[in-house]
């Protein structure tokens, strides 16, 4: 229905259509009732808007749609929709109708330009999606005791009262209705509680995202009807692989397993790899129950001590687990490879596997790194293959490498949890063989059916990642000229391997981990997209995701798809107009879902880091500096992967002046340097748990605070910060370059 509309209303651009023609064309089988309710969704969606009454499919004239964007000041950029579009329109804070960050609104231009940004200013007109109708938050009283919220996003605006929130104890976090208004007020729906018992900062994260962690009763009863096991008639017709050595290669700690591998040698030498993946679209019909609330959720969820799945626990933990000795319904990629690490053939087909054992990241290491001679008889016929696979990997680990493709190995900091579910200790992630071995294999599964949908014209969603901007590329060329690496090549048509050089430069090297993640941060972001337009990063002309199609919705696409190739129907899946209409929203949507997953499970994680560490304020620990500012020097703890702020402030042995080109701070007095990816010590001197941030001050350094009160030099701070006025006036600068930043 909304296809169909959104069909019409593109053919009158400009004009508009009224509701009643829309009904017209859309023929008998659509009510009035019908026409309204997909109307309200593509204007939830932004694909539709109506003006006086008349209804259109795109921005026309002086109008726009876009999501708001707040800045410090109050004022707005508009981000046009779309991801990856930068913001082209400003807001003042009087015009946004109570417009609050994240809303999609439908905005005037006012045909003037304003501020130092030089960007047109428009008028919201209609909010046409809030992305807060409820917030997430502490109560705190003012001196007449009234209650107003802290919302657990400190960008958002703190000005709204809860009336009768008398009843909430102190510190704890609760849900808020916003009632938006002349004057918007917030009514509290549910009290989550103590951010220190275990759980509950799930459940802030888990609102504050509006992520959906519980299934509706329609979902879990479609799931119910599925069997618990694939019987004879479900593999009548599918390739018998139960007899065939595959195995399963995951972390000690998966939830789910959708994908496993198998190896043959096969008379001339080569390769052929198998890669089977979980038959999820075989369970989960197009357009169905189980279908919709898989698009709704568009990803699954993983916290330290929990996972929200894309899909019902009967499939993503039972019917679609590849669990070791019981048949699963698999789709297949077989790939052959010659000695050169070339793919000499590949074939697609619906199979039946058992796997023969489930296998962790360390255990393959420990097999391939330090082999016991007990290994034949633990492993049997296992072993072999997994020798085998150490081999093809190595070969297309080099291939990979040698077109240009980057290897980003960035350190993490796990979380361990106690048996109360406190965090008790921060570890550093390794990254080993066995990761590496199912990377090569699941890229080159990736690659080839990318490829085959690609050349044969079946719709799908691959995985687009383009090259960085030359912006972007010139300011990463000037950094890394500190560092004594150069930057090679035309920015405007950089390949790959020039980034790939930079990293080979500093491996092993301190510097190592900061520059990877500089290069990474140059990176434009990855999204889903109907054309396959490439990954840039990995060097591939035709990418696309299909070995998880259990927790991501993108991949179920991929395997329609490919499913639709098997069958011979390839031709009537390319000829599905709808779908070719609904393909664009979907890669927009699926997009935006994993960005808000990955966002919740950072933010997560660097909370129970920072948590964590709120008892450890005296200690000292090493650190690299990550960020450079006229306000201080931002630190990244080595083990506990976490970052905080050294103030400028604190720093009394000079007066610094912050050399904003060089990234650096430098001593006026004694010419000390302070930059990118220096090695400091830092003592914690302070947890914002608000803000989720912490305070460090370098070790030995004086205090510039305390010499401050001593009545000594007032000068301290970056380029005289520390005078009230010279401080605001360095602040509103720093504000303003990272408003730049934003646009570009």
């Amino acid at each position: 229905m909304k296809s169909r509309i959104l069909a019409r209303l593109k053919k009158s651009p400009g004009t508009g259509v009224w509701p009643e023609e829309l009904q017209d064309a859309l023929g008998k089988g659509a009510t009035p009732q019908d026409v309204d309710d997909a109307l309200v969704t593509l204007r939830q969606e932004g694909e539709a808007f109506d003006i006086e009454g008349l209804w259109h499919g795109e921005v026309f004239g002086s109008w726009a749609i876009g999501i708001v964007e707040l800045m410090d000041t109050g004022d707005a950029f508009i981000k046009p929709k779309g991801y990856g579009k930068s913001p082209e329109i400003v807001v003042r804070r009087r015009n946004l109708l109570n417009a609050f960050a994240g809303d999609m609104v439908l905005v005037r231009l006012l045909g003037r330009k304003t501020g130092d940004w030089r960007l047109p200013e428009a008028t919201v007109v209609r909010i046409l999606n809030q992305r807060f109708q409820t917030l997430v938050g502490t109560i705190e009283r003012d001196a007449q005791g009234r209650g107003w919220l802290v919302p657990y996003d400190p960008k958002l605006p703190a000005e709204l009262p809860v009336p009768d929130s008398e009843d909430v104890p102190p510190g704890h976090y609760v849900v808020v209705r916003v009632e938006r208004g002349k004057s918007p007020e917030a009514r509290v729906l549910e009290v989550l509680g103590d951010p220190d018992t275990p759980g509950v900062d799930v459940q802030v994260v888990v609102r504050h995202y509006d992520i959906p962690d519980e299934f509706p009763p329609r979902v879990t009863l479609a799931a119910s009807k599925l069997p618990a096991n694939p019987g004879p008639r479900d593999w009548l017709g599918r390739e018998d692989l139960r007899e065939t050595v595959v195995i399963t290669i995951d972390g000690e700690s998966a939830r789910d397993f959708d994908d496993a591998v198998s190896i043959e040698r096969l008379p001339n030498g080569f390769f052929r790899l198998g890669v089977h993946i979980a038959d999820v679209a075989h369970y989960v019909e197009e357009g169905g129950t189980l279908d919709q609330e898989a698009y709704r959720r568009g990803t699954s969820v993983y916290y330290p001590d929990r996972a929200i799945p894309m899909l019902p626990e009967a499939l993503s933990n039972g019917l679609c687990s590849l669990r070791p000795n019981v048949p699963r319904l698999t789709t297949s990629a077989f790939l052959d490879f010659d000695g050169a690490g070339k793919v000499v053939d590949r074939r697609f087909s619906e199979t039946v596997i058992r796997s023969s054992r489930r296998m962790t990241y360390n255990e393959v290491r420990r097999i391939l790194e330090e082999p016991r001679d007990s290994d034949d008889a633990e492993y049997g016929p296992v072993l072999p293959r997994l020798r085998e696979m150490h081999e093809l990997m190595q070969i297309l680990l080099k291939v990979r490498v040698k077109r240009g493709s980057i290897d980003f190995d960035l350190p993490e900091g796990n979380v361990e949890l106690g048996t109360d579910g406190t965090v008790v200790g921060v570890t550093p992630a390794e990254r080993n063989v066995a990761h590496r071995l199912v990377e090569e294999f699941m890229i080159a599964a990736n690659e080839a059916v990318a490829l085959e949908l690609d050349t044969r014209g079946v719709p799908a969603l691959y995985r687009a990642h383009d090259a960085p901007s030359p912006e972007k590329l010139q300011e990463l060329r000037e950094i890394l000229r500190q560092f004594g690496i150069a930057l090679k090549g035309e920015l405007s048509t950089l390949h790959p391997a020039a980034l790939q050089h930079v990293l080979a430069e500093v491996k092993g090297k301190p510097a190592e981990p900061f520059v990877s993640s500089l290069v990474l941060r140059t990176m434009s972001r990855a999204v889903y997209d109907p054309v396959c337009n490439g990954h840039y990063a990995l060097a591939s002309h035709h990418y696309a995701h299909f070995t998880s199609p259990i927790r991501r919705y993108p991949d179920l696409i991929v395997h329609r798809g490919l499913k639709a190739l098997i069958h011979g129907e390839a031709e009537a899946r390319a000829a599905d107009t709808a779908l070719e209409i609904r393909l664009p929203a979907l890669a927009e949507h699926t997009s935006a879902m994993e960005r808000r997953a990955e966002q919740s499970e950072r933010d997560l994680l660097n909370w129970k880091k920072v948590r964590f560490l709120a008892d450890r304020i005296g200690e000292t620990f090493k650190g690299r500096i990550t960020g450079v500012q006229n306000f201080g020097v931002f630190v990244q703890l080595e083990t506990l992967v976490v970052d905080g702020l050294v103030p400028v402030r604190t720093m009394g042995d000079d007066f610094y002046v912050f050399e904003a080109e060089a990234h650096r701070l430098v001593g006026e007095r004694h010419g000390r340097v302070f930059q990118l990816a220096d090695e400091v010590e830092v003592e914690l001197t302070g947890v914002n748990l608000r803000r989720r941030g912490l305070d460090f001050k370098l070790v030995g350094m004086p205090d510039g605070e305390k010499r401050e009160e001593r009545g000594g030099d007032r000068r301290r701070g970056a380029k005289g910060g520390a005078r009230g006025g010279e401080r605001k006036k360095a602040t509103r600068g720093g504000e303003k370059g990272a408003a730049r930043k934003r646009r570009r």
